[in-house]
This record gives C-alpha cells, sequence and structure tokens, in this order.
C-alpha cells in the first residue's frame, strides 16, 4: 500500500457499521457515509444492515483513531470485526490509546 499524508483539514466525517450474520461488522468511516455505504452494497455479495453511529468535524487523523476505538468496542461486545475483505481484522494493529477510547464508547446493539 502507498503512504499518502493525511488530511489536517477539519470537516464533518463520519464512523459507520456494517453488520453481517453471525455478529459479524465492518467498521468504516467517511465524508459521504450515505454514499460510501451505497458503494459498499454494490461490493459485498451479502446483506448487511449499515448503521452510522457518529459524525463530528475532524481532520483525518482524529477520525481515524476513533474508527479504531470502535473497532475495539465491536470486539469488546462479542462481535467478529472484518476488514474489506471479509477476513478477520487484525487487533493487534490497535493502538492503546484507540483501546481506551473503544472502552467508553457505547455499543449500539445487544449482545
Amino acid at each position: 500500500m502507498a503512504w499518502r499524508r493525511l488530511s489536517e483539514e477539519h470537516v464533518s466525517r463520519s464512523i459507520y457499521l456494517l453488520t453481517f450474520e453471525g455478529k459479524r461488522v465492518y467498521v468504516g468511516q467517511s465524508v459521504k457515509p450515505d454514499r460510501r455505504i451505497k458503494a459498499h452494497r454494490r461490493q459485498w455479495p451479502e446483506p448487511f444492515t449499515p448503521l452510522v453511529v457518529t459524525t463530528l468535524v475532524t481532520d483525518e487523523l482524529g477520525i481515524l483513531d476513533l474508527e479504531y476505538a470502535w473497532r475495539w468496542r465491536a470486539h469488546l461486545s462479542g462481535w467478529n470485526v472484518i476488514n474489506l475483505e471479509g477476513l478477520m481484522f487484525d487487533l493487534s494493529l490497535i493502538k492503546e490509546s484507540a483501546r481506551r477510547q473503544g472502552e467508553r464508547l457505547t455499543w449500539p446493539f445487544f449482545t
């Protein structure tokens, strides 16, 4: 993967969840979540339920940290976090600061 500089521009960005059967969840972020979710519908071969869990004005680094925090929250809530390929997300990639932030989030589903 080619590295690029993260945008420092503060714009409205959203974190969204795509939930699948078997307590599997994909966590993503976008400046246009409705459009991104529609793109996922074309990409994923199986049905999912989308949910935008938060929207805030932040830079790209801030939203990426929050995206990882939501992945950790999903894991703590007993869900299997998946990547874009539908494979298990490597939870060892989540920094301690994102784990602490994730512990304070409220999972929106009964588990």
